[in-house]
């Protein structure tokens, strides 16, 4: 998976307006509730794939393969949400991103405690934060700054709340939502070009 020009992503994102839509997704509002995707996942994870290689620590973060820890919890919402992430990704199963293997692992979260021993054992360098995991953003966000994972997501009030890539819908198209403050503590730095098509949260 190349690195798009600014150019070429904003295609994507008017392509995949177009395919969302006409596969009637239009009842999916900028009013979504606070806790909910904006976007359908097949929709926001290869987006949020094509974000990270935007980040100019992309490498020195993955090294040998782009382990994504996606991160649930029981409620209905939420393991949906897991089920349909992993599908998405499952299609991504033998392709690299920069050369490096697409991996992930299920995490449900119980505890921070639990969270922070999970991403050493299972070297994740991202987490994907499903909904529901409102009441655990502090305690992500603290685990994910402290060994420096970034943390994306499809429910635009968690990047408001700190995660630091997100997607959510503008005038109804598919946005890029980047924290910028979140991003930096967690060890990222995007490009200019990515930033000037993104909605920036300074």
């Amino acid at each position: 998976m190349r690195l798009l020009r600014s150019a070429r992503l904003e295609r994507l994102l008017q392509k995949g307006t177009q395919v969302s839509f006409a596969l009637g997704f239009m009842t999916l509002s900028l009013f979504a509730a606070a806790d909910e995707m904006a976007v359908p996942a097949d929709l926001q994870v290869p987006l949020i794939l094509k974000v990270l290689t935007y980040d100019r620590n992309f490498e020195e973060r993955a090294q040998n393969e782009l382990k994504i820890g996606i991160v649930y919890t029981g409620n209905a919402a939420s393991l949906k949400a897991k089920n349909e992430v992993m599908g998405v990704l499952e299609k991504f199963s033998g392709k690299t991103i920069r050369k490096l293997p697409i991996k992930y692992v299920l995490v449900e979260f119980t505890s921070q405690r639990d969270l922070e021993s999970a991403t050493k054992t299972l070297h994740m360098n991202v987490l994907y934060i499903a909904p529901g995991n409102a009441q655990n953003l502090d305690a992500l966000l603290k685990v994910s700054q402290a060994n420096q994972i970034i943390t994306t997501t499809g429910v635009p009030t968690y990047v408001d709340q700190g995660v630091a890539v997100g997607i959510g819908i503008r005038q109804d198209k598919p946005q890029i939502l980047i924290n910028l403050g979140g991003s930096k503590r967690e060890g990222s730095e995007f490009d200019a070009s990515l930033l000037r098509i993104a909605s920036v949260i300074r």
